[in-house]
């Protein structure tokens, strides 16, 4: 399974993270507990507290009321019955009532089951249960033995109210706090117990009457015990249960809340049962115990403590508290330090991620840098600047293998790309003096021919020139260096002042390094020096072997540049020699392939230039080597045309001028004519008039010989007269004596064959169109014409020699199948080219070549395209072959023509649409003819042009159309 990847800023981040939390979280686990034990502790402590302040609580109840019992027992007020209702005595008992509210009665009880009760009224619920007036403030009972009953009222000034009597069964000496008491004169305090007569709990405190063994008690209530609980500091929702050891409740709070005073016990217990206290009170054994549980889901700390005061007599003070509140500082401070370590975790977690992204963003920049190298893209590589010495170490490092390999690589690529050996090779040099940090890099390329012959091809910096250094005499002078180099070593030394003035060097120059350039087959191609004004630092030494390599690949570019320029050289010379050979075979267009290409260059140079005429025609390194290949071979389908049908100047010219065969014909009948004249002068039988008759025939015979001689020539137009005369003239019969069958090739056998044989002596016409004069196309060259692409129309006869049909020529001398045949060379010239394997650049020769007999108005050949199908290049091309066919001089079917006369021909032309007027008006308006009249055509072609007539003829309809408009 693939582990996840996560960036160094996240792993920076969550080292942090986790030990800054794990230490947060032990803190806090640590200081919770600690808190949380302090605060049991201190909830101890607070419970023993309660208690003691509970003690002093009842102390501070009884204490004055155990004074007063030990005063009033040793005074007069318990000697005789009625002294409770004494004015002094009563107002003594009133003060003890004040101090202490919860006194509610003070009495004595006499052995004769006599008594006597001082009541406090004040509360209502003693009002209440005496039903006594509402002004009444004490209530005196004197009860008699014999049972009568006297209840007198008083006001809270003491003033007396009413009083009334009754009687009662109420016998003292029967009741605990009488009987309890002991006899020894000590303070006896009860259990608390509940008031049944005002249903409140209470305790009776007693004392025995020294004088008359009578005993004196009071009654205090426990009510405001829930008050002083309540200002116990306990929590809201704390717990607290006073209980004896009877389990009698005197006091509680937080478990009913508002409770009556007179609330039953059973009542407080039923609802102790649904408290966590419950489980305190239900127990058989108390102790004093502090322990956690845990009620309706929520944790009590529940304490228990014993509350010792009196006779050994004693309570218990339980308490519950809520764990989250007993330690809620606890808890408080937990959450703080968990809020203190949040905010200190975000805060270091911000400057963590500020500072690890310092640290990353710069990694992370070089890991898009590398991965841009790793993709060979090297156009957005940017290495990050950063204070950490590792990192900018690393950041300086990439920077320098990117420029490195990019550089390298931008090389690859303009070697693929370019063809310009020497921008390549300046490059090189660039880069070796950006590697190396050099003050001079020159680098020297042999010849391809002779390897001794050294030219300074490229440098840095500029003003370095090839004179500058002498690298030859700097060979000659260090044999160590020659030697070296030749073993493919570099070679380095410190120039002294002598060697610098020897041999040109820089005066400043302090160290150099030379360093050879050899091919596969380890022949010195050159050499490269790269110099310092400087000292050479170790790392700049470090970059020789890089520096090496490099130029091995240098070395690499000069052979295949070598090979290259070698095959380009080959190509062209095989171009050349092709076309050469073309003119060569035809003695009468001798040079005209050649001068083609120049003049449409000449040409082309010049629209190239127009920007206005021709914006979108220019002449680059690329479509300049196109045009040149389409220029030189655009008439290289030639080789296929039959030399007598290029070079035929007599209309019955085939591989020889058929004339003679015809002027044999003639002689022929001339001697016919004589032999005749003679015979009869032997025979006696001629006249003056038979003379007379044979001169007139061999003169008929000598004109017709030289009409037909002149309709051979072909250099006047046919008209229907001299046609008649022609077919007049070749119904002459002489008599054929030999038979015409003898000596024949196979190929003329079969030709012969057609036709029957006639006995002989046989009469022949003296002009005939045989039918074995008709050659007919073969039926492979008849399938050729099946998928014919092109528009030139192919003729029902290969070749028709037929004497009549050619001397019928009406204009020129070729006839429609040697005519179709000189147009074929431009048909066989695009499907040579086509054959040939070009690049990119050089696909669109076969259609520059092709093209130079279309005409702008679609009636040109082989496609007849129009003019907007038409290329530029191919209607250059169109001029250049015409011009140079009009004025050439050494065409055998016609005469040379003067610059006026051809310009002439060239206009009306334009003005036809066969060739593009603005290339005429450029040709003209730029004198590209008479600069190549002036390279190639004799002085005497040499005439006045009037450039303005022949633009006036070539563009007057315009002119007139544009004046009409007008």
């Amino acid at each position: 399974m693939l582990r996840k990847k996560n960036t160094l800023q996240l792993h920076i981040a969550s080292i942090f993270f986790i030990v800054v939390s794990v230490l947060s979280l032990i803190l806090i686990i640590l200081s919770y507990q600690n808190s949380k034990a302090l605060n049991e502790q201190l909830a101890r402590e607070r419970t023993s507290q309660n208690a003691e302040q509970v003690k002093l609580a009842f102390d501070k109840k009884i204490t004055p009321v155990l004074t007063a019992l030990e005063t009033l027992a040793v005074s007069d007020f318990g000697h005789t019955l009625d002294a409770s209702n004494d004015e002094n005595w009563l107002a003594s008992v009133n003060a003890i009532m004040d101090v202490s509210p919860d006194v509610l009665s003070i009495y004595v009880g006499y052995e004769n089951e006599s008594s006597a009760f001082i009541r406090s009224t004040r509360p209502a619920f003693m009002r209440d249960q005496f039903s006594t007036p509402d002004n009444s403030h004490i209530m005196v009972d004197i009860n008699q033995s014999n049972g009568n009953q006297v209840r007198t009222y008083y006001d809270d000034k003491l003033q007396y109210i009413a009083e009334k009597t009754d009687k009662i069964s109420y016998l003292p000496t029967t009741r605990p706090w009488y009987k309890d008491t002991p006899h020894d004169g000590s303070i006896y305090i009860t259990d608390p117990y509940f008031y049944l007569f005002i249903k409140r709990m209470g305790i009776t405190i007693s004392k025995r009457i020294p004088e008359n063994g009578g005993v004196l008690a009071a009654d205090i209530t426990l009510a405001s015990l829930n008050a002083f609980l309540t200002s116990l500091p306990f929590s809201e929702d704390s717990q607290v249960l006073l209980v004896d050891d009877n389990g009698t409740i005197l006091a509680q709070n937080g478990i009913m809340q508002n409770a009556a005073e007179n609330t039953s016990q059973d009542t407080y217990t039923k609802a102790i049962k649904n408290t966590p206290l419950n489980t305190i009170f239900t127990s058989e054994n108390w102790s004093e115990s502090s322990q956690t549980l845990t009620h309706k889901g929520v944790l009590w700390r529940i304490t228990l403590v014993n509350v010792a005061f009196g006779q050994g007599n004693g309570l218990w003070l339980a308490t519950a508290i809520p764990e989250n509140k007993l330690i809620g500082t606890a808890l408080e401070a937990r959450n703080n330090q968990i809020i203190i370590s949040f905010v200190v975790l975000g805060i270091g977690m911000i400057l963590i991620l500020w500072a690890s992204r310092r640290i990353a963003t710069p990694l992370r920049l070089l890991n898009q840098a590398t991965q841009r190298i790793r993709n060979l893209d090297f156009t957005g590589v940017k290495t990050p600047e950063s204070t950490i010495q590792e990192v900018r170490e690393l950041s300086d490092s990439i920077s320098v293998m990117s420029e490195t390999i990019g550089d390298f690589l931008n090389t690859l690529h303009r070697v693929s790309h370019s063809q310009n050996f020497e921008s390549l090779l300046a490059d090189m040099v660039s880069h070796c003096q950006k590697t190396s940090g050099a003050d001079y890099v020159l680098m020297w390329a042999a010849d391809m021919d002779d390897r001794n012959q050294l030219s300074l091809v490229t440098h840095f910096p500029e003003e370095i020139s090839e004179t500058t250094i002498d690298i030859s005499l700097l060979l000659s002078i260090l044999p160590d260096m020659a030697e070296a180099l030749d073993s493919q070593r570099f070679y380095t030394f410190s120039p002294n002042e002598e060697i610098k003035n020897q041999c040109c060097l820089p005066a400043e120059l302090e160290r150099a390094w030379v360093l050879p350039l050899h091919n596969r087959d380890k022949e010195c191609v050159g050499y490269v020096f790269i110099g310092f004004n400087h000292k050479v630092s170790a790392e700049q030494e470090e970059k020789i072997a890089f520096i090496q390599e490099f130029l091995g690949f240098a070395s690499l570019i000069k052979e295949n540049w070598d090979h290259i320029a070698a095959q380009q050289n080959l190509f062209k010379s095989f171009i050349e020699l092709m076309a050469s050979a073309i003119d060569t075979k035809s003695p009468y267009t001798a040079g005209h392939c050649q001068r083609v290409p120049e003049l449409t260059f000449m040409i082309a140079e010049a629209v190239s230039n127009d920007d206005e005429s021709f914006p979108h025609f220019s002449l680059n390194e690329k479509s300049r080597e196109a045009l040149y290949f389409a220029a030189w071979l655009h008439d290289c389908g030639k080789v296929t045309t039959p030399e007598y049908v290029v070079d035929k100047a007599t209309k019955l010219e085939t591989i020889y001028n058929r004339i003679h065969e015809i002027r044999m014909r003639f002689e022929v009948l001339k001697r016919d004519a004589e032999i005749d004249y003679w015979r009869k002068k032997s025979r006696g039988e001629t006249s003056d008039v038979d003379w007379e008759t044979l001169q007139q025939t061999h003169q008929h015979l000598d004109d017709d010989f030289a009409f037909i001689a002149q309709c051979n020539i072909g250099g006047e137009f046919m008209d229907d007269a001299s046609i008649e005369r022609l077919n007049r003239i070749s119904e002459i019969t002489w008599t054929r004596t030999l038979d015409d069958s003898l000596g024949l090739s196979w190929e003329e056998e079969e030709r012969r064959n057609r036709r029957h044989d006639r006995s002989l002596p046989c009469e022949e016409k003296l002009l005939v169109d045989r039918i074995d004069h008709q050659i007919h196309w073969m039926t492979e060259q008849r399938k050729y014409f099946d998928n014919w692409e092109f528009k030139l129309p192919a003729p029902f006869l290969q070749y028709n020699r037929g004497e009549v049909y050619n001397l019928s020529i009406r204009r020129g001398t070729l006839n429609d199948e040697e005519r179709f045949r000189i147009n074929d060379h431009i048909i066989q010239t695009i499907l040579m080219l086509r054959k040939l394997p070009y690049p990119e650049h050089l696909k669109r020769v076969p259609e520059i070549a092709g093209g130079h007999h279309e005409k702008l108005d679609g009636k040109g050949y082989p496609y007849g395209l129009n003019e907007s199908e038409l290329p530029i290049d191919a209607r250059i091309m169109a001029i250049a072959d015409i011009f140079e066919a009009l004025t050439a001089s050494d065409r055998p079917y016609k005469k040379a023509k003067t610059l006026s006369e051809a310009l002439k021909i060239l206009a009306f032309m334009a003005k036809d649409k066969h060739v593009d007027p603005k290339l005429f008006e450029l040709f003209i308006k730029q004198k590209i003819y008479l600069k190549y009249a002036d390279d190639h055509l004799p002085q005497q072609q040499h005439d006045d042009v009037d450039e303005d007539a022949l633009l006036n003829l070539v563009f007057a309809a315009d002119k007139a159309q544009n004046t009409t408009k007008v």
